[in-house]
């Protein structure tokens, strides 16, 4: 499947089946975000899995705002985003970190469509009470919670609402909107 099939397909469910799943489930897709590209080679993502069956993943289900909770529960696994701010090279502060690790996700979220499964990002959560559960260091953010899990049968992907490309790009010289 192309890349551009994949990212037509990709969509952000607000259900998944509550079938659990495993590490190796989800292995391929963090080896996808691992080569993903950052500034420096920094490699800023940071990533914790709970699966659903383990403390981990009630624990991360906690720090979710309740609306996010009502379908999240039934994910297979709750993936914690994170990013570490710092250059270890150089100790300064890493000002494309949230780039790298918006590319490794997304590489990683066309990488679980492509084993079947679906994922949905959700930055409605308690970052003080994630924090504490983890007990972060003070130079990693958390960014957000990834649902990924199997849809539930019959689900029927909604259709893709999305930008002209018109209104994304532009050349130099042009008015950006």
């Amino acid at each position: 499947m192309s890349l551009l099939d994949l990212a037509s397909k990709r969509h952000s469910p607000r259900a998944f089946d509550g079938s659990a799943l495993t590490w190796d489930d989800l292995a391929e897709a963090f080896e996808v975000a691992r080569l993903s590209s950052s500034s420096y080679n920094n490699q800023p993502w940071r990533f914790v899995v709970g699966l659903r069956g383990e403390e981990g993943f009630d624990a991360l289900l906690e720090t979710a705002v309740e609306a996010n909770r009502t379908w999240m529960k039934d994910a297979g696994a709750i993936v914690g985003v994170m990013a570490s701010t710092v250059l270890e090279k150089t100790g300064e502060t890493d000002h494309a970190a949230l780039l790298g690790v918006g590319m490794a996700v997304g590489a990683m979220e066309l990488a679980f469509t492509e084993a079947g499964l679906a994922s949905m990002q959700a930055g409605g959560f308690d970052r003080a009470a994630f924090r504490e559960l983890l007990g972060l260091p003070e130079h990693i953010v958390a960014l957000s919670l990834l649902a990924v899990g199997r849809l539930p049968e019959g689900h029927i992907p909604p259709s893709k609402a999305r930008k002209s490309l018109s209104d994304i790009a532009f050349r130099v010289g042009y008015d950006i909107r």
